[in-house]
């Protein structure tokens, strides 16, 4: 087995690679990767040859070298920042079957279309003086190299006829879908009611029935049972002459006097009547007490 044919296994088994994650991601998504392919193309093809020899200049390469990696790095980085990117950004509907089938072939045809643009590069700008007919040998890589138009030919001949049919035999209206009604986050609640009370009767002729009801029975003054001398506060003699006031005068400080003074009541007590010892017996509680005895033992009379 020569190396050209291990690669073309090895270009095979890439674009192979390429499927599986079609058919995981959806059409959709691959879609914007093949938008990212070709304008990472279109960037290489137009600052390729400028950009590559600036970058010799700085670098110490030839010239085709740094045209090179300036194409390769356009190439590459559209195709993953801009291509898988923008679908890993947008947000897009969860693909059904016939999309995850269509993204499986959009994907193979964006692997072809990645290694024709990287092959076409290594054979102009690397290979063009030392050994042009190196990739001649492979068929696959021949094929991937030279071919790119026909690559593109091809994959539009493939889905023109597809996305024709999809516009005429297309669902043209709306799918109508029945949401069901969200739960309520919490119970409604009933306003309290109102308490009625029954309605207010006049109590006399006089009585507004009209006025604010009150469950309260309405308060009736008690007037005093003696009149009483209605008190009057007045400052003493030092806090007036503190203050920078007159002094008081000698009927209110009589009054003030006469208000803070306690009366004092003289009680004597009552003398009772002397009864004196018959038969023996206390003449109050009718115990049996001695002549000689002063005090009766049990209710501590004085005999």
């Amino acid at each position: 087995m020569n190396v050209y044919l291990l690669l073309d296994i090895l270009l095979l088994i890439l674009i192979a690679l390429f499927v599986p994650i079609g058919f995981w991601r959806g059409v959709q998504r691959e879609v914007l990767v093949t938008l990212g392919i070709l304008f990472g193309a279109a960037l290489a093809e137009s600052w390729a040859g400028p950009w590559g020899a600036d970058l010799a200049n700085l670098t110490g390469l030839r010239e085709s070298g740094g045209a090179f990696m300036v194409a390769v790095l356009f190439l590459i980085g559209s195709t993953f920042l801009l291509g898988y990117g923008a679908g890993a950004a947008l947000p897009m509907p969860r693909p059904g079957w016939v999309a995850r089938v269509f993204g499986a072939l959009v994907a193979g045809a964006n692997g072809t279309l990645l290694l024709s643009y990287a092959l076409r590069d290594i054979r102009f700008y690397l290979l063009s003086a030392e050994n042009p007919a190196f990739l001649e040998r492979a068929v696959v890589a021949q094929f991937l190299a030279t071919g790119i138009g026909w690559v593109l030919l091809v994959a539009a001949a493939v889905f023109l006829p597809i996305v024709i049919v999809l516009a005429l035999f297309g669902r043209g209206g709306y799918v109508e879908v029945e949401e069901e009604e969200a739960p309520e986050p919490y119970p409604e609640i009933e306003p309290p009611t109102t308490r009625a009370f029954p309605p207010r009767v006049p109590s006399s002729l006089n009585d507004d029935a009209t006025a604010v009801y009150k469950t309260e029975p309405p308060t009736v003054p008690v007037r005093a049972a003696e009149e009483t001398r209605p008190v009057r506060i007045s400052e003493s003699e030092d806090d007036a002459s503190r203050s920078g006031g007159a002094r008081l005068d000698a009927e209110a400080t009589a009054l003030l006097r006469d208000a803070h003074e306690t009366i004092q009541i003289q009680t004597t007590p009552r003398e009772e009547a002397h009864v004196p010892v018959s038969d023996g017996t206390c003449p109050y509680c009718h115990a049996d007490v001695s002549e000689a005895e002063v005090y009766c033992p049990r209710c501590g009379r004085i005999l």
